[in-house]
């Protein structure tokens, strides 16, 4: 089966590079998830990958049959990166402290785990002996006492809320699900947390070297944040799964509230990332998807996550579950006042985040957006760090990192925007028996324009650049740099033209741009 997974990785790499897959996270997805799927069917192998892509929850359905519409018009390269991105908890000392106390709030020993999950699995199992899980929850006797704590706080979330039995069973499911996804993770959040103290430690030298091997396994950290997110959306489809055949009633009632399925999902992505304004318009997300959502925010930085991070460190997960995103961000924004904060860990009441500590920030941000086979070695110079390559005891320039008082900046070295020019020639659409003009004249009412004798194009995105080597050919010159963002390092490339390429367009296709003839008048 491993074989297998990888086999269709390769038939597929492209894809899902561009939304960070590994082959060795699909071989462990597809013995959790996806074996009945493994027809081996040499024709429709990329097909089956994708299928089994979204079985198992890394991308939508929607997504997965675009990219196979591409992959039988064979131009696989031209799938948009839209899926999954690396996120990154959003500024460094104070996030570091919210995911150590999660952890310290949520650990429990191995003994204690095992007995948590059996009382858990025995409420969510409930309609399996005709029982409710709410009536369930309440007639537990001899709980573990992490349990007693949380059925208490719950009952009290329920008894201030105006809410009927279905939404009380609802809330008995997504409650413990979000609890038991915590304990299982709380190492994740404490691993997290050592990965910023590292980070603050090295940027506080003048000069320091990090491994190829760290970078992949502050990578691998960064997943595991993520794959918290994807348990607890995978666990609430399982329990629906199992009362669609023990209560096909109770189902149908909880379904509404629970399930995460595809248009749910994407919802969800956008509240994770969603600025604090923008809360409100979420406030219709079921259960399911909230604790889904503050999960994925907590791991990409959203304001959702932070909020989320700061009422699970009260214990008050009902509150995530029960409270809109915008009641809960306020009642999060009240904890933060009590503890000096605000809601969104880079920002300070007290005033300016210190430069150490944005900087350990942008380092771990700049090393999961890099692709890393060498050495590294950052020299501090002013307002940031020269980045060379190291390779046979020989250091060679690579690239500059700026910190910046709200941002990071990266120089990127010209091998990244040679890179990310070689993407956009390769995806280039073949234009060959089409009218240039109608493509180009768009692009000059929106990002196009005139330098002197130049025709000058800026973008960030490699398909846009495909379509500008399409219409201009080769660019004369290349520059640019990159933003440093909670989904890596981001290009962001600047080409030209000579101006005579538009002319030669023009020349070619002048016909096109004669007005219509007037009409004969009688």
């Amino acid at each position: 089966m491993q074989k297998a997974a990888k086999a269709l990785y390769e038939a597929a790499r492209d894809v899902f590079e561009h939304v960070r897959v590994t082959a060795q996270r699909l071989v462990k997805l597809f013995v959790e998830a996806v074996t009945r799927v493994l027809a081996w069917i040499d024709e429709h192998k990329a097909y089956l990958f994708l299928m089994a892509a979204v079985a198992a929850g890394v991308i939508a359905l929607s997504a997965a049959l675009n990219l196979w519409g591409l992959v039988e018009l064979e131009k696989l390269a031209y799938a948009a990166p839209a899926a999954f991105v690396a996120g990154l908890v959003d500024t460094g000392r104070r996030a570091a402290e919210r995911f150590k106390a999660v952890d310290e709030r949520w650990r429990v020993d191995e003994n204690e785990k095992q007995k948590i999950e059996e009382v858990i699995n025995e409420v969510i199992n409930a309609p399996q002996k005709r029982e409710r899980p709410f009536s369930k929850l309440t007639s537990l006797e001899n709980l573990p006492p992490p349990l007693v704590e949380l059925r208490k706080a719950l009952k009290r979330a329920l008894d201030k809320t105006n809410i009927d039995e279905v939404e009380k069973d609802a809330a008995v499911v997504a409650v413990p699900v979000l609890y038991k996804t915590l304990v299982k993770n709380a190492g994740a959040y404490r691993e997290w947390a050592g990965w910023y103290g590292w980070a603050r430690r090295l940027v506080e030298g003048q000069k320091f070297a990090v491994t190829a091997e760290e970078v992949e396994r502050l990578q691998e950290a960064q997943k595991r944040l993520e794959e918290a997110a994807e348990q607890v959306r995978r666990e609430l489809n399982a329990v629906l799964t199992l009362y669609a055949l023990h209560s096909r009633d109770l189902y149908e009632k909880l379904r509404p509230l629970l399930e995460v399925d595809v248009e749910k999902v994407k919802k969800a992505e956008e509240l994770a990332v969603a600025r604090s304004d923008e809360l409100s318009k979420y406030s219709d997300v079921n259960m399911g998807s909230k604790v889904y959502a503050a999960l994925l925010s907590a791991a990409r930085g959203g304001i959702y996550g932070h909020a989320a991070m700061l009422l699970m460190m009260e214990g008050a997960l009902a509150d995530v579950v029960l409270l809109t995103p915008t009641s809960a961000h306020d009642k999060a924004k009240n904890i933060a006042k009590k503890r000096g904060e605000a809601v969104d860990p880079s920002r300070s009441p007290k005033g300016a985040v210190d430069w150490e500590d944005r900087a350990a920030s942008a380092l771990l941000r700049y090393l999961l957006g890099r692709a890393v086979s060498e050495e590294l070695v950052f020299r501090r110079i002013k307002g940031g760090f020269e980045v060379f390559r190291a390779y046979g005891g020989v250091e060679t320039p690579v690239d500059v990192l700026k910190i910046g008082e709200t941002a990071a900046s990266s120089k990127t070295g010209e091998e990244v925007l040679r890179r990310f020019v070689e993407e956009a020639r390769r995806t280039a659409p073949d234009l060959s028996g089409i009218k240039k003009m109608w493509h180009t004249l768009p692009w000059f009412n929106t990002d196009v324009s005139f330098l002197k004798k130049w025709i000058e194009a800026t973008t960030a995105h490699s398909w846009q650049a495909a379509w500008y080597i399409a219409l201009f050919g080769e660019p004369e010159s290349i520059s640019g740099g990159a933003n440093v963002t909670e989904e890596g390092v981001k290009p962001n490339v600047n080409m030209r033209w000579r101006r005579e390429v538009l002319d030669r367009i023009i020349a070619e296709e002048g016909e096109e741009l004669k007005p219509p003839p007037r009409p004969h008048r009688q």
